[in-house]
């Protein structure tokens, strides 16, 4: 019946419009997959909205959200999405006039290039905050380009707990696509329109920019997407534009430019960068190689995806189970799964358009799209309910607080076995870290000892979700000599030895 009314809604539409303006000669379908590959069209719409003094969003009080996402003949061209699960559910596009007749804008809320806002919405798009949130061990991150910032989430139940962890701040935020934790508890975020990654603290405070050190310079990136860390920590940036088009290029620690991780030949347009325990996936939004496959070091192994299932596909999420779900942007849309190998199991289809995902400690997951941030049923695939909406939501990530004592998570790839690295440096003075891999959920304990057995610090002693974390040894109160650090997992325990010289 929902349906019905919709489709009967935009015919009414159309019948009330068609008559006095001309619309777009560009699809719905055309236009946002043409912004999404290149965010310039979305900028270089915003531009012209700021000239002619025309708002970039539209949300009316029916949740229907418009977004200024392209040009054509000189008018600023619209997207129009009338259901915020199914994005391409009787989805069109107009010119301004054609919104100005078709909808009520005195009782929508309004957003300018400039950032103002006009709400008469009566509130209809504020935000119920989780108070119980507080004392999490970790959050969810997730980049917003409507209001241009970094929004946090329950990693548990996926209830919202802050809509501006990282404010807006033009012109460092233009169009946040991902945000990462690094490992001396800063946050990275990486903007698709600047071709910057940006430096915040973790109260959300600018510092700087990071990659490339020496700010813009489009002959090393240009129309960036996702990152992730090497093992190494050194920063990795998907490319799709400029002279480094379809390829991954590599920073340093300090965000000095090294050179491509991976060179021009096997990626077409890539998006997400995936890490698992013995290679790389890569995703594709054009060409038949959906998601290609690398060793560690960045050489090509395989076109590891190449499905019809899977069109354009963004953020791939791995299962504790070893699966993959990859985030389908485009027709046929949806939460795809596929098993370690790369093989098709099935597509979860009521939300589409998806970005980002993320499997809550509850069992379901939390997608995101072009209008909000949603939860699934993870059996069923069924919606369950909008947490978020009104806003074009990217990439999901974790982020630590920094109490715990130098701990980050290097990566969210499910590790196939649990194991603890030998720390490094090793000698060390006074400063070591230590890497171990998590396969499972659960209480997880990391504590130093020194030669006669004593617990001279306990490092880690909390639940976590599977992964790859990084814990830095700080030995400035403790003397020279050997001392044995010990993980314990479930069932796992692992004992190495490390040596401080001072």
């Amino acid at each position: 019946m929902k349906k019905t009314l919709k489709i009967f809604t935009a015919a009414l539409f159309f019948a009330f419009t068609g008559n006095s303006f001309a619309g777009p000669k560009i699809t719905f379908t055309e236009l946002i997959i043409a912004a999404e590959k290149d965010a310039k069209l979305t900028a270089a719409a915003h531009q012209l909205a700021a000239q002619k003094n025309l708002p970039v969003t539209i949300l009316t009080a029916d949740k229907v959200t418009i977004d200024a996402r392209g040009i054509e003949n000189g008018n600023v061209v619209y997207t129009v999405i009338t259901n915020p699960a199914d994005i391409y559910d009787n989805s069109f596009t107009l010119f301004f006039e054609e919104a100005v007749k078709g909808y009520d804008l005195s009782a929508s809320l309004l957003i300018y290039p400039n950032g103002n806002v006009i709400d008469n919405t009566n509130g209809l798009y504020r935000y119920q905050l989780d108070q119980s949130a507080r004392g999490l061990e970790k959050f969810l991150l997730i980049a917003d380009w409507t209001f241009d910032r970094v929004w946090a989430f329950n990693p548990e139940n996926g209830n919202l707990i802050d809509t501006a962890f990282i404010s807006h701040s033009n012109p460092q935020l233009q169009s946040p696509k991902h945000a990462l934790q690094t490992h001396d508890n800063f946050i990275l975020v990486a903007d698709q329109i600047s071709d910057l990654v940006q430096k915040f603290d973790t109260s959300g405070f600018y510092i700087s920019h990071f990659a490339p050190s020496g700010g813009v310079n489009t002959s090393i990136v240009d129309n960036m997407r996702g990152i992730a860390f090497r093992p190494n920590r050194n920063l990795l940036a998907t490319v799709g534009s400029g002279t480094n088009q379809n390829t991954i290029q590599e920073f340093d620690m300090s965000g000095n430019h090294i050179g491509s991780f991976i060179s021009l030949g096997t990626l077409n347009s890539p998006f997400d960068i995936h890490y698992r325990s013995n290679d790389i996936l890569v995703t594709n939004s054009s060409g038949p190689n959906d998601v290609t496959r690398y060793n560690h070091s960045g050489t090509f192994i395989s076109n590891f995806i190449v499905s019809a299932n899977l069109t354009f596909p963004q953020q791939v999420l791995r299962m504790p189970n070893g699966n993959l779900a990859v985030c389908g942007f485009s027709s046929p849309s949806g939460l795809i799964h596929f098993d370690s190998s790369g093989n098709y199991i099935r597509s979860m289809s009521a939300v589409t358009g998806l970005r980002g995902a993320y499997l809550l400690g509850n069992g379901n997951y939390l997608v995101t799209n072009a209008t909000g941030v949603i939860e699934m049923d993870s059996t069923s695939g069924s919606l369950i309910r909008i947490v978020a909406s009104g806003s074009n939501f990217q990439y999901i990530s974790e982020y630590i607080p920094g109490g715990l004592v130098g701990l980050s998570n290097i990566s969210n790839a499910v590790p196939e076995n649990f194991s603890l690295n030998q720390n490094y440096p090793n000698p060390f003075n006074p400063n070591t870290n230590i890497i171990y891999q998590i396969s499972v959920r659960g209480n997880v304990n990391l504590s130093v000892y020194d030669v006669l057995g004593n617990d001279v610090m306990t490092l880690v002693n909390e639940n976590q979700n599977p992964g790859t974390y990084s814990v830095n040894f700080d030995g400035s109160n403790f003397s020279s000599g050997i001392y044995f650090y010990k993980l314990t997992a479930g069932d796992f325990s692992e004992t190495k030895r490390m040596i401080l010289l001072k």
